[in-house]
């Protein structure tokens, strides 16, 4: 026992995490995951996501309204998986509704909303500046929100 509790520590220290777990837990489940080289939205409610967002900011009601609004449309999307960017887009928080396609929001007040298809994993490490230039090509939308955007971003995620 002393053992394994030395070999966990030091796959906790060496990797940033490790765990356990049963040894009939159906390799389906590993297959459902996926795995990216950037920060994981790290579960949660939404007070506490949105804490973690805010953190360190002066936050006026007005934007924590904002805010609590297009949380909830975010997660009215019913995304298969949630992912956070840790570097260009890291203020975007990403719904995967299908392997190629996902939708990026930033619910702190001025940023829009960007879709994106295939090569998402690729498109979504590039600046802002590159996609809206058209470097990055065109499989993309931006929404701003504005007018009925949810309704705009609906309509997208269907077709």
């Amino acid at each position: 026992d002393d053992e394994l509790l030395f070999d966990l520590n030091l796959l906790q220290e060496n990797l940033g995490k490790c765990g356990i777990e049963n040894a009939d837990k159906p390799i389906s489940t590993y297959a459902d995951t996926l795995i990216v080289s950037w920060e994981i939205f790290p579960p949660g409610s939404k007070e506490e996501t949105l804490a973690r967002i805010f953190r360190g900011k002066n936050i006026t009601s007005d934007k924590k309204n904002v805010a609590e609004n297009r949380y909830d449309f975010f997660m009215s999307l019913e995304p298969k998986k949630i992912v956070t960017g840790n570097s260009t887009f890291s203020n975007y928080i990403g719904a995967m509704l299908e392997d190629d396609l996902v939708v990026f929001e930033n619910i702190e007040y001025g940023n829009a909303i960007y879709i994106l298809y295939d090569n998402w994993d690729d498109i979504s490490k590039l600046s802002r500046i590159d996609l809206l230039s058209g470097r990055a090509g065109s499989n993309f939308d931006r929404i701003i929100h504005s007018g009925n955007w949810k309704d705009e971003v609906r309509k997208k995620v269907a077709a």
